[in-house]
């Protein structure tokens, strides 16, 4: 009675155990693949400042998503067409944008990364060098990675970020 008590038990324990295997293989695939997007898109940010410290247009095009909507810092709303015409004209010249810190969190074909940079830059001759947070999202379409949002906020001290 023991012996087929145990056999029940341990063809029970196997059975539980082949009918959780994919889904627990899927979840380490998954966090297998969020980090990948992880890097992915904190290598996209550096790009993006990249792109803007040198004023490629043409490279933030490809990142900017056409339906961009941007607020800034000074609570201004802007979209793609806004961006690269300010950076082409030198309406917004930055000479140095230093990115401390990124965070990203993945949600499927949609990522939010959290920024902490140090800027020096001038915005329509105005001196508007500082420290910004950014909070950028992040969409995959068509295969293709690109920014559709983002919000910035600037603060008067560099502190350490808790992200």
């Amino acid at each position: 009675m023991k012996r087929r008590y145990l056999f029940i038990i341990g063809v029970l324990a196997v059975a539980v155990w082949f009918s959780y295997a994919p889904a627990l293989a899927s979840a380490r695939m998954a966090d297998r693949d969020s980090k990948s997007v992880e890097d992915a898109i904190a290598r996209l940010e550096r790009t993006w400042v990249s792109a803007i410290v040198n004023n490629d247009v043409a490279m933030l095009d490809l990142l900017l998503a056409d339906d961009f909507k941007g607020t800034s810092p000074t609570a201004h709303t802007y979209s793609k067409k806004m961006a690269i015409a300010d950076l082409k004209s030198g309406t917004y010249v930055v000479t140095k944008m230093n990115l401390d810190q990124i965070s990203v969190a993945v949600y499927g074909n949609t990522a939010v990364a959290f920024t902490k940079q140090e800027e020096k830059s001038t915005y329509d001759g105005k001196d508007v060098s500082g420290y910004y947070y950014f909070t950028d999202v992040w969409v995959k379409n068509n295969g293709r990675w690109q920014v559709v949002a983002s919000h910035g906020s600037r603060f008067d001290e560099f502190e350490p970020a808790d992200f």
